[in-house]
């Protein structure tokens, strides 16, 4: 293709920066690359050697180290934002106001406040922020919400999310052996970092702004931060579990439970299955239940089967489905796939988990915080890890 039609064609393609370049930059850069309408401009690290590697990795043609310059010279339509929670208000902040829709990884804020304040600046600007829920818009839930929105189980009842999390694992080593590391210093630690996506599987089928909240955590040894969480949700009329363990081996799994039944899906094995007894009478629930289950076997098998064909199963393929409704809405004017209104439910919700947590872990509240000394400068801040 000659210069002057590659030029025609990336004009029609919404621009797209990244802000920092640590773990998972390359899962953001790979998934963005797939989408029609949109290319990278540019890549942006406080350590210039990470921007510049990152561009050369997947031929984006420019890279800074300081977002200023980037926004000013590059002037794209969205950022995605890729850096440690606590950086994540001013950076955001920022980014709207030089005009720039952001899409920022969980979580979203370190409080409720901060997310209310980029909303209403996102709004006053007419700009969209969205939050890397991404496990939403993995295929595997996909299909587990199309057979609960077709009946299958009747009305939702209760939601069980469990996140596996072993400190074991290359960002939980990098946690446990720096006391001074970033994670720890957040409100609700290791845990701020991680339960946003047990947390909202839950608030997918729980609609209640102030539900009621049981939570507590605990310690493992031999470490000195808390590694082990519980948290009991009820609402109105739906309940649920968020477990978040360090014993059990890595795993993202929900159970969703109705009144005619339950599903779970298994976002790693990316499999949904119906679970519990049949409803048949006596022995017959001892042949229908495993024929059922034989079933959901070869229908998760087809599917399979199917993305592998094509090169569909990757790990990353909800961040890749989000991030491609996130640009049509861009382009449209629609409603952005995770609304404002849920962005701040959730870190609110995060912000009451915590809270119970000191109570009960005998902390005392946490000092109210201005939004300047909760968001230290950006330029030393940039380098992100998952």
């Amino acid at each position: 293709m000659s210069d002057s039609r590659k030029k025609s064609a990336n004009a029609d393609r919404l621009r797209v920066a990244l802000v920092g370049c640590g773990q998972i930059a390359d899962a953001h850069l790979q998934e963005i690359a797939k989408i029609p309408g949109a290319h990278v401009v540019a890549t942006c690290d406080a350590y210039r050697d990470l921007a510049m590697q990152a561009a050369a990795r997947f031929q984006v043609p420019a890279y800074y180290e300081n977002l200023a310059d980037m926004l000013a010279e590059v002037r794209p339509e969205v950022v995605h934002l890729a850096t440690p929670a606590h950086t994540h208000f001013e950076l955001t902040r920022q980014c709207l106001t030089a005009g720039a829709n952001v899409y920022v990884e969980k979580p979203f804020t370190q409080d409720a406040r901060e997310a209310e304040t980029l909303v209403a600046i996102a709004n006053e600007r007419g700009l969209k922020v969205c939050v890397g829920h991404d496990q939403l818009f993995d295929p595997a839930w996909l299909a587990l919400r199309q057979r609960v929105d077709a009946g299958e189980i009747g009305g939702v009842t209760h939601v069980e999310s469990v996140l596996g999390y072993p400190i074991s694992g290359q960002f939980g080593s990098q946690v446990a052996g720096d006391p001074r590391h970033w994670v720890r210093r957040l409100p609700g630690g290791l845990f701020q970092n991680t339960i946003s996506h047990p947390l909202y599987r839950i608030t997918e089928y729980l609609p209640d702004d102030e539900p009621e909240i049981v939570a507590a955590w605990a310690r493992r040894s031999p470490f000195d931060f808390p590694t082990e969480l519980n948290v009991v949700v009820r609402g109105a009329s739906v309940t649920g579990t968020l477990t978040f363990s360090s014993t059990i081996p890595s795993q993202r799994v929900t159970r969703v439970y109705g009144s005619k039944g339950a599903l779970e899906v298994d976002l790693d094995g990316q499999v949904v299955r119906r679970i519990g007894p049949s409803r048949a009478p006596g022995a017959f629930a001892k042949l229908l239940t495993p024929w059922a289950q034989w079933r959901d076997a070869g229908r998760n098998l087809r599917r399979n089967l199917w993305r592998f064909a094509r090169a569909d199963i990757h790990y990353f393929a909800g961040l890749n489905g989000l991030s491609e409704r996130f640009y049509a809405s861009i382009r449209d004017g629609g409603p952005a796939p995770i609304s404002p209104a849920e962005i701040v439910r959730v870190t609110r919700l995060m912000d009451r988990i915590f809270e119970e947590c000191r109570a009960r872990d005998g902390q005392a509240p946490e000092a109210p915080r201005t939004l300047e000394a909760s968001s230290p400068p950006p330029q030393r801040q940039l380098e992100s890890v998952r």
